[in-house]
């Protein structure tokens, strides 16, 4: 089987919904490739390279997807959607929101989208759940990390007894952020030896203005590349995230992350987070500021217990790794080849 995933880019959804996929199944034995963006041929408009059985367009969002959907269809090849984010309900405040939810925007080119192809693969249940109607073939593939990525093992110096406590992202989360402000201050006005670490985006570094400049620090972007060993400076992890149906459908990606190198995490009780955290074990699930500022200070005060729940994290990962789930998708894809086979042989291509 010869599979293409376009990736919109090599950031952390390139390698996830793409790159990793992609060697995973290299390494059940199929050509898999992955490419940013995609090359057609414009006067029959086709993708330039014809011999793969599978094409998987990620977020695919415009009309030139579309008709590459379409064109695949009429040559027999199997064209693939993968969405991890609901479109439907970006927030107001997502700097995303004009994009995506004004008239006639990339919502809707991406429902298109998803009704032109063979098959979709989200990266939740809640997603599964909003898109079958759209298209019945519509499959939950979670993300995973690819632990024999080198980029997992970063080493990493710790500093004294200093406890850095450690959020990355994307501006998209700002709002999310926001609430947990007060409890930031709060924890580094009783543990001096506590930091507050941001990463990415210079805007939600900005929120902590009343902590003092000896209790924070900002991490300028990276590349993915850099991306873990960026994470790898935190002792705790947070992953706050508005109650919103854009959210509820969201993954439980940063937890992972965070558990890959084995870092102990809080995180919101949104659905992802509920299946993923075994709480007290290998994270806190915290409903509301008193949660966040009490389970907080007790992986401040206790590194045998931050140390016990990063060593669980990390062990519970085992059942998110691609090695688990390469084979549903080998499954899937095969299973969707034979499926344009048939319809091709009796003329319903």
């Amino acid at each position: 089987m010869k599979v293409l995933f376009y990736c919109n880019n090599r950031a952390g959804g390139g390698h996830y919904r793409g790159i990793y996929p992609a060697r995973a199944l290299r390494r059940l034995g199929h050509q898999a490739d992955w490419q940013v963006g995609f090359a057609y041929e414009a006067k029959e408009f086709r993708p330039l390279d014809l011999s793969y059985d599978v094409y998987v367009f990620r977020m695919a969002s415009s009309s030139t997807a579309e008709a590459l959907l379409q064109r695949l269809a009429a040559l027999g090849k199997v064209g693939l959607v993968d969405v991890d984010d609901n479109v439907r309900t970006v927030p107001f405040y997502n700097p995303k929101f004009r994009v995506f939810r004004e008239r006639g925007g990339r919502a809707l080119r991406l429902e298109r989208c998803v009704r032109a192809a063979d098959g979709v693969i989200v990266s939740t249940p809640e997603l599964a759940e909003l898109l079958t109607p759209l298209n019945p073939n519509t499959f939950p593939l979670p993300n995973c990390v690819d632990l024999e990525d080198p980029v997992w093992n970063p080493r990493v110096e710790r500093v004294g007894n200093r406890v850095t406590v450690g959020w990355a992202g994307s501006p998209t989360h700002l709002e999310d952020f926001r609430p947990l402000v007060p409890v930031l201050e709060a924890v580094c006005r009783r543990y001096p030896q506590v930091r507050v670490a941001v990463g990415g985006p210079r805007d939600v570094f900005d929120l902590l203005a009343n902590i003092p400049e000896g209790q924070k620090e900002y991490l300028p972007p990276v590349p993915f590349r850099k991306y873990p060993e960026m994470l790898a400076r935190f002792d705790i992890g947070l992953v706050p995230l508005l109650d919103n149906s854009f959210n509820r459908c969201k993954s439980d990606l940063k937890g992972l992350e965070y558990s890959a190198l084995g870092i102990p995490f809080l995180a919101s009780p949104l659905p992802a987070y509920t299946r993923l955290v075994r709480d007290g074990e290998n994270g806190f699930l915290c409903p509301n500021r008193r949660a966040w500022f009490g389970r907080l200070c007790r992986l401040v005060e206790d590194e045998g217990l931050r140390r016990r729940m990063g060593e669980k994290a990390r062990e519970m990962l085992a059942d998110r790794m691609y090695e688990r789930y390469a084979p549903l998708w080998e499954g899937i894809l095969e299973a969707l080849i034979l499926r344009r086979r048939l319809l091709a042989a009796v003329g319903k291509a």
